[in-house]
């Protein structure tokens, strides 16, 4: 196993990201926003060549706002629920397009509420995190996979494990020699 591989283990057994009320609760400004969610996401992404690599950028944000996929700052600052967004889209949209998972976010967030949906796609995606990281351990565990749930958390669940299992895939795939 190599020191990637090694490393990205070691940070999934760590990994502890926030929850709806972990997150600033006071307006930041985009800088600010592009740097909180980048170093709570740079633990999770396996195929990250360097540590300053952003998995967010500023014109993702611009364009979520642009094309009205995620409401404006206000008054250039961006709060808890921004925030909880950018997670979640930086996620879901690596198995999904932009619009359908704007319509699955906004659907959990009517079933849910805003608190209640963003924690629960943390729960799911530290989750199947951590299966896909006890696979490459060869100490499965499918308890995650075996229990029930929702017709209305289905799509969450499933999208969290497939962007575990792609992420590694892809890595691992990468990593075989031709």
């Amino acid at each position: 196993m190599d020191l990637e591989i090694k490393s990205w283990i070691d940070k999934i057994d760590q990994l502890k990201l926030p929850r709806w009320d972990d997150l600033p609760n006071i307006g930041l400004y985009f800088e600010q926003v592009l740097y909180y969610v980048n170093e709570h996401l740079s633990s999770i992404f396996l195929d990250s060549k360097e540590p300053e690599d952003f998995f967010v950028t500023a014109s993702m944000i611009n364009n979520y706002v642009k094309h009205k996929i995620m409401v404006p700052p206000v008054k250039k600052k961006y709060y808890q629920a921004h925030i909880a967004f950018i997670f979640t889209i930086t996620i879901l949209k690596q198995v999904g397009n932009l619009k359908d998972v704007h319509g699955g976010i906004t659907h959990l967030r009517t079933v849910l509420g805003k608190e209640q949906a963003f924690d629960t796609f943390i729960d799911f995606l530290e989750t199947s995190l951590h299966s896909v990281k006890n696979e490459l351990l060869e100490k499965p565990d499918g308890t995650f996979y075996e229990k029930a749930v929702s017709i209305d958390l289905l799509p969450l669940k499933t999208a969290t494990i497939a962007f575990a299992s792609s992420m590694l895939s892809r890595y691992l795939f990468s990593k075989i020699k031709k």
